[in-house]
């Protein structure tokens, strides 16, 4: 069997950081949203159970961190 060899496909090398900074931002939006709607709907004892305060300045920090690195990791494109 004869190799397959594909010379117009560029692969990095490195790891793609702007793909996974656009990951994680997504990831943390859809868990913040979750947070914000299943704090709302279950009262205060819930929102205490999912980390309370300390939670949500996670999960928005973490927003924060990975937005700032997602434009960081276009510019450098």
């Amino acid at each position: 069997m004869h190799s397959v060899h594909l010379r117009d496909i560029h692969v990095p090398k490195g790891p793609n950081l702007w793909l996974s900074s656009v990951v994680a931002v997504l990831i943390f939006s859809f868990s913040l949203a979750l947070f914000l709607i299943f704090s709302r709907v279950g009262g205060d004892g819930f929102r205490e159970s999912m980390g309370g305060d300390v939670g949500l300045s996670f999960l928005i920090g973490g927003l924060l961190v990975s937005a700032v690195f997602a434009v960081i990791e276009k510019q450098e494109r």
